[in-house]
């Protein structure tokens, strides 16, 4: 690794950070806050109480917001002082950014690597990955967050303005040597980085072409501790998913082990009961409406909710199109105090085509706008994708009627929309992030009915 003195990034004042948060330019305030909340949302769903977290380049560790067990590395001593102090860091060490770049720190002594906005700067950037796998205990996760730097990104322009502006009208020599950045990334550049050092790469998304995230796993995953799911009900509302539903729920019973689960039948015509039973599992629920005078998902899923005995329930399609794997995600975060978690689509397995895709815009648009003029702003958040989990007395607060009938419209197809017009802004809600998956098998049951039935919702109570 290459390092360069003359940057001055040793002697950087400590709030150097801090004011890009409170900057009168809103964009560099929004690109700032931003990066620190998804890379908080990431590191949560993939943390527990116990766990710890080493924080590579961490600066003052301003994404960790709820003070998790981080110790950071960085070349600032008076950063990493600083975030001791304001309870981001429990311990840290300094370690210069030049040759050779190690930690010295014992093997596999971490559950959790992140290194955010560091890897830019390093000629030898494989040396954290390397570091990081030495690091991380088997089946640890290591958590990045680099530049979009390529022609065609939002941050290459704007980042040159900043240093035509700071680096050479206002003179700053840290900015005018770009930051010391030294890097470029694409997408494929840092996932192919990762995979060449054995990680499996679980998530890579990019931040409106600002940012790319990328969460990896330490392949050698065997002999991790299987974790009781006891506290928590899957709910996986139905309708003709005979040829889905039995890959889903074997997926869920592998992986969750003691979890509960309820499938609300709308009134399936093909084997969908069948294959339920089929599946002998103990904790399983089959909730049959068939007889039910009113149908439609939202409703379903109310029936469900009112069966719910656990601390937790997480809602998702029995399509396969809602990874199974991301429901301990979601769990994670509702276990560390959380009312409310979204999982949100970050990326579609196959693009959709153009008038799918116009109408979802439409739609989160639409809903938005709505709950913005409800005094409610989820503008960071999927608040379509029906994928998401609740901590069970955090629904009873916000909803003392079990039943939906005075906060839902029950033909509905939105269930999470509707809880999100009658939830409390003061409701702790967080974010997971997923890939949407191409459904395997049966057909879509999106209709004009249902498209109608939305906007109706956007604008009665």
């Amino acid at each position: 690794m290459k390092k360069n003195t003359s940057l001055g990034y040793e002697n950087i004042e400590e709030d150097f950070y801090y004011k890009q948060t409170v900057s009168k330019n809103p964009l560099r305030k929004w690109f700032h806050l931003n990066r620190y909340r998804i890379a908080n949302s990431l590191v949560k769903s993939k943390y527990k109480k116990g766990r710890k977290i080493i924080d590579f380049g961490c600066g003052t560790c301003d994404w960790n917001t709820d003070n998790l067990k981080v110790f950071g590395v960085d070349a600032n001593a008076g950063f990493l002082k600083r975030s001791k102090q304001e309870n981001r860091l429990y311990d840290y060490k300094v370690v210069d950014a030049g040759p050779p770049w190690r930690t010295e720190l014992p093997d596999e002594s971490f559950d959790i690597a992140t290194a955010f906005e560091f890897l830019e700067h390093l000629e030898d950037y494989e040396k954290v990955i390397t570091e990081g796998r030495r690091l991380l205990k088997k089946g640890g996760h290591f958590i990045i967050s680099v530049p979009y730097d390529v022609f065609f990104s939002m941050w290459r322009p704007l980042f040159f303005l900043q240093v035509l502006l700071q680096g050479y009208i206002f003179r700053n020599p840290y900015y005018r040597a770009r930051c010391g950045h030294v890097n470029h990334f694409s997408p494929e550049k840092i996932k192919k980085a990762f995979t060449k050092y054995g990680f499996k790469v679980d998530l890579i998304f990019d931040m409106r072409k600002f940012t790319i995230f990328l969460c990896a796993q330490k392949n050698d995953a065997d002999n991790v501790p299987e974790e009781l799911y006891s506290d928590t009900t899957v709910i996986l509302p139905t309708l003709n998913e005979q040829r889905n539903i039995s890959n889903v729920l074997e997926g869920i019973i592998t992986r969750y082990k003691g979890c509960h689960i309820i499938v609300a039948d709308d009134g399936s015509q093909d084997g969908t009961k069948k294959a339920v039973l089929n599946v002998g599992y103990e904790n399983l629920t089959f909730l049959d409406r068939s007889e039910e005078q009113i149908h439609g998902l939202t409703v379903s899923v109310l029936d469900a909710i009112e069966l719910v005995k656990t601390g937790y329930f997480v809602v998702m399609d029995a399509d396969g199109q809602h990874p199974y794997e991301k429901v301990q995600d979601i769990v994670n975060v509702l276990r560390l105090g959380s009312g409310l978690v979204i999982a949100s689509r970050v990326e579609v397995e196959k693009k959709w085509p153009f008038l799918r895709k116009s109408l979802s815009y439409f739609g989160t648009l639409l809903g938005k706008t709505s709950l913005l003029l409800r005094g409610k702003n989820y503008l960071s958040y999927d608040i379509l994708g029906g994928f998401f989990g609740c901590e069970l007395n955090s629904w009873n607060e916000c909803i003392p009627d079990r039943s939906g009938k005075k906060h839902f419209r029950p033909k509905g197809y939105k269930v999470l929309f509707g809880f999100l017009k009658s939830a409390p802004n003061d409701l702790k809600m967080e974010e997971v992030y997923y890939k949407f998956a191409t459904r395997q098998a049966e057909i879509s049951k999106i209709s004009f009915k249902i498209y109608l039935e939305f906007i109706k919702s956007c604008f009665l109570p």
